[in-house]
């Protein structure tokens, strides 16, 4: 994929070029000047580039976080369920499970990987009520169990969700199109204009920082939160009755 980003990119480079060369010889080429309208031109396609992967990107990245959000929260829920269903031996083993994923999982998840000691803590869940003698109740247990381990590896494998990597060193080349695109159309060196230029190297640099830092739905300044599992351990408590 990424050489063929490449070699696209190249493709467009040549072409670009060929079309300059095929069409552009006038006597006002030739001078060295541009027009009002050629300006304008490559200043927009410039911009709009690099606006086109930014948002792509802060798009995906938004929808793969609030993904990772919705199954936290359907994980929540069966444990919810779980906890209702257990009997009072059973219920401090999910209290300890969902303090693990808390404590422990969110930040092991930063790093694409689920906590081993979170997996023992959701077995021995099982194993305990796999030792019950088998009812009506013990069997809904283990449906609902059955649930919580579902909802447990999607969210797990929402660690590994990542937009093409080739389109972040394209927003980075794409960004310094548009700084360096000024000095090039003939943008002076002067108090004012270096203000003006400073400004959108400013808002340029803040979004490249934003997109390079919501490349995962567990980290950076804008990532998904345990809060799910913490609103559980206060349902948890609400139906314990303290």
């Amino acid at each position: 994929m990424i050489v063929g980003f490449i070699t696209f990119a190249l493709l467009g480079a040549v072409v670009a070029v060929l079309v300059l060369v095929a069409f552009g010889r006038t006597p006002r080429s030739r001078e060295g000047t541009f027009s009002g309208g050629a300006l304008g031109f490559l200043g927009s396609a410039s911009l709009s580039s690099f606006v086109l992967v930014a948002a792509f990107l802060i798009a995906g990245s938004w929808s793969n976080i609030n993904t990772a959000k919705g199954h936290t929260f359907d994980e929540a829920r069966a444990l919810n369920a779980a906890y209702t269903d257990a009997d009072a031996t059973t219920r401090p083993l999910l209290r300890d499970y969902v303090t693990s994923v808390i404590h422990g999982e969110f930040a092991t998840m930063a790093h694409g990987q689920a906590d081993n000691t979170t997996w023992h803590d959701l077995d021995l869940v099982r194993e305990h009520v796999d030792k019950e003698p088998v009812t009506t109740a013990s069997t809904q247990e283990l449906s609902d169990l059955d649930d919580v381990y579902t909802a447990r590896q999607i969210r797990l494998a929402d660690t590994s969700d990542t937009l093409p990597a080739p389109l972040y060193p394209a927003l980075v080349a794409t960004g310094l199109l548009v700084l360096l695109y000024a000095p090039i159309a003939g943008l002076t060196f002067s108090l004012r204009e270096s203000v003006a230029l400073g400004l959108v190297g400013a808002v340029v640099g803040f979004a490249v920082f934003m997109v390079l830092h919501m490349n995962h739905p567990y980290t950076g300044p804008v990532h998904v939160t345990p809060v799910a599992y913490t609103q559980s351990l206060t349902r948890f408590a609400q139906l314990s009755g303290g």
